[in-house]
Parts: C-alpha cells; structure tokens; sequence
C-alpha cells in the first residue's frame, strides 16, 4: 500500500516533529513514525467497513417498511438487489476485515457516525446509479463489484461529513486519504467471484524491507546528525547551517542517509525524490537550492567512495543536473 514517497513523507514528518519537540527519546520519536504510518492501515480498514455498515442500513430500511401501519406492495416484496450484492458477500466474509474491524474498535453507529452513514445511503439512493443498478435486469458478480466501485469513488471517499468525522479520529489521515482510497479501488477490483473471501487485504508495507527503510531512515537521520550537517556545512559557503531552512536541512540529512546507506536506491530516485518532497513542504526556493546543494554533495561522496551502489541502485548513475 505505502509508497517509498509515502515513508519518505511520514518519516520528514516524525524527524520534524522529534527535532522541534522537547523530549528527544529516539525510541518514542520511532515509535511516533510507526504509530502514524499503522494509521495508514487503519484508515484502509475504515473506509472499507464503510460498505458493511451501508448494506445494514439497507437492511434496516428494508425491514423497517414492512413493518408499516398500511406497507405498500414495494415495501412487502422489495428489491433485495443491493442487499444481495455478491460483492458485498465477499467483504463480509472476509476473515481478516473483521478481525481487523474489531481489533480497531471500529464503528459506525456513534450519532456523529451513523448520521454520515445514513446522508451517503440517502445519496447513494436517489441517484441515478443506483436506480439503474437496481433496475437493470442483469445479475453479475462484475455489475456489483462496478457497483461497489462506484459507491466508493461518488458517494464515500470525497463525503466532506466523511472527512470530518475521519479528522476527528486522527490527524494523520488527511494527508493519507489519496493513497488509502487507491488502495481501496485496488482492493475492489482485484476481487473475484472464484474468491472464498478476499482473504488477503492490502497490506501496509510491500514486504520487510520497506518497514525496515522507514526505521532506518527516522533513525540514521537524527543519530548521524553532526556527520551530515558538516557535510552540509561543507558546500554553503559564507552560511551557517542554522540560517538555512528547518525543513531543506532535514530533507537533505534524509537524502545523504539515503544516498550512502542504501545501495538498491539508485542516486538520481533519492534527487529526485527529495526536490519533489521540497515543493510541498518547504519553501518556493528550495527545489532549486536543494537539487543544487545535493549535486555538490552526492558528486564529493562519489568521489570519496562514500555512495556505493547495486543492483537496482547502479540505474541512472549519473547525478542530475
């Protein structure tokens, strides 16, 4: 699910927030950086048990109109289209989501909750998706994964009440929405009618090197700070590091630990990666000040034969311009 960008990001974030905070416990400070990325996952589970809670509500209205003092012939035999959606079987069968729903304490039926809830299933039934979905003769597992897909992406994902009762829970998920909703859409499109359940969910890292990328960085980064200012210092001349920029001192510590103590990353992805990180989180100027301190730099550790690269990290060995 995480992206290295995506660390990348989390990490900046939790070498800020240490830097700038009085306690400078590297432990805790790690434990932050691993607190906000499970979140990550948390807001994944979230945001598919959103589909559980909207097929209860279905089921709710459904019984709760044969339950009328003079229930119309549409209330006694309804449409159970929706409610019978293979796709929502599939979610509800999954092992793991439930697991992982309960352990989370996750929950829907809080007033502030279930008042989003009930406006999305509102929406979603007075739209024209839904009114051609539930008339449309077919019945196909692929029409309702589309239909899953479609609720997502038009009545979930962009809800502002949504977003608000997200914000609530955490301040870490208003920069994680984007890569958790592709995560999702991913997740429902993978899903097949030959499925037992999608046992298996996104998982949070891609495998143990990108978890132990995360902790390596947050940690090289602060323990290794005096080495790689005086490389910082080294290359602006007639500037005391501590006139420059907070946040372009930090992202270039985070690219030298990178360069030198990740060979598979290849120079120019670090270069890259870092001025693009720059133009969200620092100032206007220092895309241009970093890619040209960063040349200066990574060219002298090559030439000391402090960056030693392979594998994947021997792709595009120049340093960039």
């Amino acid at each position: 699910m995480l992206s290295r960008r995506h660390i990348r990001i989390k990490s900046f974030l939790a070498l800020y927030a240490y830097i700038f905070s009085n306690n400078k416990e590297l432990d805790k400070g790690e434990k932050e950086l691993m607190f906000s990325l499970n979140k990550v996952y948390e807001l994944y589970v979230t945001l598919l048990s959103v589909f559980n809670e909207i097929k209860n509500v279905s089921e709710e209205k459904i019984e709760n109109a044969k339950t009328k003092l003079r229930p119309t012939e549409d209330d006694m035999n309804p449409n159970m289209k929706l409610v019978h959606n293979k796709a929502f079987a599939l979610l509800n069968q999954n092992s793991q989501l439930k697991k992982d729903i309960d352990n989370m304490k996750i929950q829907w039926r809080s007033d502030a909750a279930f008042t989003v809830i009930s406006q999305i299933f509102k929406e979603l039934r007075s739209s024209e998706d839904y009114t051609a979905y539930m008339n449309s003769g077919a019945d196909s597992f692929e029409e309702d994964k589309e239909f899953l897909i479609t609720i997502f992406k038009k009545f979930i994902v962009n809800n502002e009440l949504l977003h608000e009762v997200l914000e609530d829970n955490s301040i870490f998920w208003n920069d994680d929405l984007d890569i958790v909703a592709m995560a999702v859409i991913k997740t429902l499109e993978t899903m097949s009618e030959s499925d037992s359940g999608i046992e298996s969910l996104s998982p949070l890292f891609k495998d143990k090197t990108d978890e132990e990328y995360a902790r390596l960085l947050f940690r090289h980064s602060i323990q290794k700070e005096d080495e790689l200012e005086n490389l910082i210092t080294a290359q602006t001349k007639n500037w005391d590091v501590d006139r420059l920029a907070k946040t372009d001192v930090i992202l270039m510590r985070m690219a030298l630990v990178e360069a030198m103590e990740f060979p598979s990353i290849p120079v120019k992805v670090t270069m890259n990666e870092y001025i693009e990180i720059s133009k969200f989180y620092s100032t206007p100027k220092s895309k241009g000040f970093i890619n040209g301190l960063l040349d200066k730099i990574f060219a002298k550790l090559k030439e000391d034969g402090k960056i030693n690269k392979s594998g994947r990290g021997l792709m595009n060995k120049s340093i960039p311009k």
